[in-house]
């Protein structure tokens, strides 16, 4: 998965790890869910990604 996201493909593990692994231990102990409650009532979110297909 982060491979295909530059920011991620571009950035060392050593870099990267120590955040996966604070969302790691948020995930597992609930203080993902209590602090993003609100996100996850929602039935859409825009994070500004865009996919454009074109037939040429």
């Amino acid at each position: 998965m982060r491979a295909g996201i530059s920011m991620f493909a571009q950035t060392s593990d050593e870099v990267i790890r120590p955040g996966l692994a604070r969302l790691s231990d948020d995930l597992s102990s609930g203080r993902w869910h209590q602090r993003h409650a609100d996100l996850l009532d929602r039935e859409v979110l825009d994070v500004g990604y865009r996919l454009l297909v074109a037939d040429l």
